[in-house]
């Protein structure tokens, strides 16, 4: 059965994810982007190839972390903070983002290299 515009544009697919931060005390979500909030961020590394994109995992949680409605709790301004976290931690929440957004280590690997 084909789509219809309407069912595609009203589909709700944009799943969200509990992963838990105990070093936080509690859990954060994770919303999957939409593809223009992906190709944005994979402007950015491409734009940037030659020096690295400074607080990437940063940049990356901000566009992903949301409450369980899904709207985002951090704005772009806000990356320096989240920055200041703990790297074991962030990494391990931007792993589990990194795996519900379906980016893997080769894509970021493939990013870098364009």
């Amino acid at each position: 059965m084909a789509l219809s515009k309407e069912q595609i544009l009203s589909a709700d697919d944009m799943g969200l994810l509990e992963v838990a931060v105990p070093e936080w005390g509690g859990s954060v979500f994770v919303r999957v982007m939409t593809v223009g909030e992906r190709d944005s961020y994979e402007n950015e590394w491409m734009v940037n190839k030659d020096r690295g994109v400074a607080n990437f995992r940063s940049k990356f949680l901000q566009r992903v972390l949301c409450d369980e409605k899904g709207e985002l709790l951090f704005t772009p301004t806000e990356v320096d903070k989240l920055a200041k976290k703990s790297a074991r931690v962030i990494t391990r929440v931007w792993e589990a983002a990194m795996k519900h957004n379906s980016l893997t280590d080769e894509d970021v690997e493939e990013l870098a290299k364009n």
